[in-house]
């Protein structure tokens, strides 16, 4: 059985009585209600959008199921907020400073940071938002991850990449050079060696360089400068904090070198999004506030299963196609979940 098919059948099996308890009032009848600490920990976005009107769709979801939840900041819930405000070299004085108060469990967003929070405190409850948690070595063990770390995750496998590069191929099969903005810890993992290994099979090589430290606007439009003079045919935009806080600049900058982008996430649809493959970001969200939930009710993250997407959307811009001479397959987009025209 496949390693996805695995955690669904295992997540299925025990959502029933996870929503039972969901259920249960958060206090007894007649005592005041208990307050709640957790920690929110981002890598980019800026302390004061860390709320639930935040422009981040991510935040505002996360913290609108919360209040579905029962959990309202300001009654019975205390946040302690955390940025480390794009810059790699304060992740460790961030996860510092997000332990220091001991709350009852830690939200981060980003592999990167939940490793570095991992490394700060093996008690403290951690909820995380991550690409693959096996390569970036935060648990050994999908189904029971042993520690304080669990969370949910928006990959499943080199095969989910390998599938949204062959859907860019039907789209563009002349293209032979990937561009792929993300930072130099993206590019060094294990997990991105088996992506470039996936796009050589393809006829795709990878061009350009990785973010360098601080990701700021000079950096991203030296980076995409170093695309145009690679020739770049299109762009990779991966759903990591440091492209997602800054899109509105990506699809400035992809506008102005005319490179198509193609991206994993809803979240990132702009002009020159070509294609979108790959979860329901809202979702996931969702199902992270559900597990903050369940460990302030007691459940230990070493017995909840790392959660993987098991549904994958897939969003093509016909307007974009067709503003670059493309033509999509009748057949892809049969099949594709949702069509811009």
């Amino acid at each position: 059985m496949r390693r996805r098919e695995f955690i669904a059948l295992l997540v299925g099996a025990a959502a029933w009585p996870r929503a039972a308890r969901a259920q249960q009032p958060l206090h007894g009848r007649g005592q005041r209600p208990k307050t709640h600490r957790i920690a929110l920990v981002a890598v980019a976005s800026p302390v004061a959008q860390l709320t639930e009107t935040s422009p981040s769709l991510y935040t505002r979801e996360f913290f609108l199921e919360l209040r579905r939840l029962g959990y309202v900041e300001g009654e019975n819930l205390v946040v302690h907020r955390f940025s480390a405000e794009g810059d790699p070299r304060r992740y460790s004085e961030v996860a510092a400073a997000a332990v220091r108060p001991a709350p009852d469990v830690i939200f981060c967003f980003t592999s990167r940071m939940v490793k570095v929070l991992s490394d700060a405190t093996s008690v403290i409850p951690i909820i995380g938002y991550t690409s693959d948690p096996i390569a970036f070595g935060l648990v050994t063990n999908l189904a029971r991850p042993g520690g304080n770390v669990t969370g949910v995750s928006n990959e499943a496998g080199v095969e989910i990449d390998g599938k949204r590069l062959s859907l860019l191929k039907e789209i563009m099969p002349a293209a032979s050079r990937l561009a792929v903005l993300g930072p130099l810890a993206f590019w060094t993992t294990p997990y991105w060696s088996a992506i470039r290994g996936v796009a050589g099979q393809l006829g795709l090589s990878v061009v350009g360089r990785p973010l360098e430290a601080p990701a700021d606007e000079a950096e991203f439009r030296a980076v995409f400068a170093r695309f145009e003079n690679d020739r770049a045919d299109v762009v990779f935009v991966p759903d990591i904090p440091e492209t997602y806080t800054n899109f509105a600049l990506v699809a400035e900058l992809a506008d102005r070198a005319r490179l198509p982008m193609i991206t994993t996430s809803r979240h990132l649809l702009k002009a020159r999004t070509l294609m979108c493959y790959g979860p329901d970001p809202d979702d996931l969200v969702r199902k992270a506030a559900r597990y903050v939930d369940e460990v302030l009710r007691g459940a230990k993250p070493a017995e909840l299963p790392y959660l993987q997407p098991t549904k994958f959307e897939l969003i093509i811009n016909l307007k974009v196609a067709k503003a670059f001479g493309l033509t999509v397959p009748p057949t892809l987009l049969a099949t594709a979940d949702e069509v811009i025209e």
